[in-house]
This record gives C-alpha cells, structure tokens and sequence, in this order.
C-alpha cells in the first residue's frame, strides 16, 4: 500500500494563521498574500491582506517551491549560476523571487508555503517560515 505523506487542510489554515500573526507583529508594511499549496502546487489554503498590491505572487512562489522541491530562494540562485531564465522551463507559474519555502516531511516534499508582497522577498520568506514551523511536519 502507498502512503503519501500530506498537508491536511487543518495544518495548512494553522500555517496561514501563524503567518498572519507573525505579519502582525510590524503590521506597518506592505500588505501581503500567504499561500499553501501541496507537492504539485495546488492550492490548499490562501489569504490575502486588504489593499495587497500582487495578489498572486504568493501563490506562484509556492508553486514553484513545490514542483522545483526548493525553497525559491535557492532556485533564483540556481538559474543565475546556470545561466538560465525562467523562460527555459516553459510554465508560466514559476517565479524566482525570495518567499517561497518547501515543506519537506521524510526527505520528500509534500508542499510549499509562499509569502508575496513586501520589498524584500527576504522578509517575505521569514513570514512563510512562520507558517512552515506551525505544520509541525
């Protein structure tokens, strides 16, 4: 019998309420998407702040941890150190700016988080880090 390793539906509203309170604590930046999303990229759970200026950042940065199985951090390295583009991949969803976060349970990836919405992708990737320490995988 095969037994895949998942994000409930639980596990992944408790990651978008740990990000928001983590958001909270300087709740004067920009405003934010949060995204889970599992270990094919799609979408579990999604909250977005009033008056977020990109609201779909968030999402494709969990896509693209998901299916790359790498935080995007690491990717947007990647494809400067290969001298690649996104284009060469060919699916539109990909990103490769800081924000996304792979979940990783048993040396597999099960999903991904993504934060999108503040200056620095950084900022972003600390928010979704919130959020992965909540699953508690």
């Amino acid at each position: 019998m095969y037994d895949k390793p998942m994000i409930s539906l639980d596990q992944a509203r408790d990651a978008i309420q740990a990000m928001i309170d983590d958001y909270n604590k300087d709740p004067n930046r920009r405003k934010v998407d949060m995204a889970v999303v599992d270990d094919a990229g799609n979408l579990l759970a999604y909250a977005r702040m009033d008056r977020c200026l990109r609201p779909t950042f968030a999402i494709r940065k969990a896509y693209t941890s998901a299916v790359r199985s790498m935080d995007t951090v690491v990717f947007a390295e990647q494809l400067s150190t290969q001298g690649r583009s996104l284009e060469s991949f060919g699916d539109p969803q990909l990103i490769a700016l800081a924000g996304g976060v792979a979940v990783i349970k048993d040396g597999a990836v099960v999903g991904a988080i993504g934060v999108g919405g503040l200056p620095s992708g950084l900022d972003d990737e600390a928010i979704a880090k919130a959020g992965l320490a909540a699953l508690n995988i």
